[in-house]
């Protein structure tokens, strides 16, 4: 069941390492140094990255095998408060049962839960809210709801069938927040043996909701899709990463004696020929543990350059440093 499926997603993440965590979070905040970021953008930024990871990681994640390898990410719109507005919650009583139309041949039960009332651009609008008949006798998913919608950049800029939201029920309040930069594509977008729900017309909206998941291009071979940037990469990947900094820092005595533990984030510029340049520290956990952080840095041997439209060029990259006392 779809919606089920979209409900692990959020949780399957949460098995995988702490390191692969950390570093799967550098695609995404590669140009930015997280620390300068408000609030709200990193827990947007962190949430991408678990998703991204479920696509290429997880057991159930939608995309075929042989897509999985070459995956560098879903595309999203920037972050942007604006789509994270206030609306009112209505509660509709004595609705009836009916099947939602769907990408496939199975249809599942529905009721019209609600209607959420809100402003977006100046316009005030309405989406109603739906729950699944099945999925409530679920114990875990008896308070979940379901938006699904289309907007004024359905078919061009998003999925052409429409996308979806999360919700639950609200426990004694009637205003809420909506949250247009965690709407995301059914999986129906990456792999057509998925029947996904088609949004209802009443909750097409007539606005462009420039927020949350685009649409799904499929990687080439070189694991870019065309127009689109790739990540510059360390020889052999995360794995061969972590081996070269573990070998490579030394911890000072002083430090190991005082038990310093704790994460260094450090940046630097991958340059277009693969030479690294500007290394510096972004959070500091000790200066001298940073120090000895930056000169096992500096001895890393050539990347793999960042691409842009098919053409090497430089990045910055941000990447953090698990210390241990050892």
């Amino acid at each position: 069941m779809l919606e089920n499926l979209t409900f692990k997603r959020k949780y399957l993440f949460m098995r995988m390492p702490f390191l692969l965590f950390l570093f799967l979070a550098l695609p995404l905040l590669g140009h930015t140094q997280q620390s300068d970021l408000p609030k709200y953008q990193i827990e947007i930024t962190r949430q991408r990255i678990q998703q991204d990871s479920l696509f290429r990681y997880g057991q159930d994640s939608p995309l075929p095998a042989e897509e999985k390898a070459s995956f560098k990410g879903l595309a999203y719109f920037p972050v942007n408060e604006a789509y994270r507005v206030q609306a009112k919650f209505v509660r509709t009583a004595q609705e009836t049962i009916f099947k939602m139309p769907a990408t496939g041949p199975r249809l599942a039960d529905y009721v019209k839960y609600g209607e959420l009332h809100f402003q977006l651009q100046g316009r005030p609008l309405q989406l109603n809210v739906y729950q699944n008949q099945e999925l409530i006798k679920q114990p875990k998913y008896h308070t979940y709801l379901f938006i699904p919608f289309t907007d004024a950049t359905t078919g061009q800029e998003t999925y052409a069938t429409g996308r979806y939201m999360d919700f639950s029920i609200p426990m004694g309040q009637d205003s809420v927040w909506l949250d247009f930069n965690k709407a995301y594509n059914p999986y129906c977008a990456y792999n057509s043996g998925y029947s996904c729900p088609i949004p209802p017309k009443e909750n097409k909206l007539p606005v462009r909701v420039e927020a949350g998941v685009k649409t799904y291009e499929k990687a080439d071979a070189g694991g870019a899709t065309q127009g689109e940037e790739k990540m510059p990469e360390f020889p052999g990947g995360i794995p061969a990463f972590m081996k070269f900094m573990d070998k490579t820092f030394v911890m000072l005595p002083l430090a190991r004696n005082a038990g310093v533990s704790g994460t260094v984030e450090f940046s630097f510029v991958v340059k277009a020929d693969g030479t690294l340049a500007d290394f510096q520290v972004t959070k500091s956990l000790r200066p001298d543990v940073d120090e000895a952080v930056l000169h096992a840095a500096k001895q890393m041997p050539l990347w793999k350059p960042g691409m842009l439209n098919g053409k090497a060029v430089n990045m910055k990259f941000t990447a953090p440093y698990r210390v241990k006392s050892r």
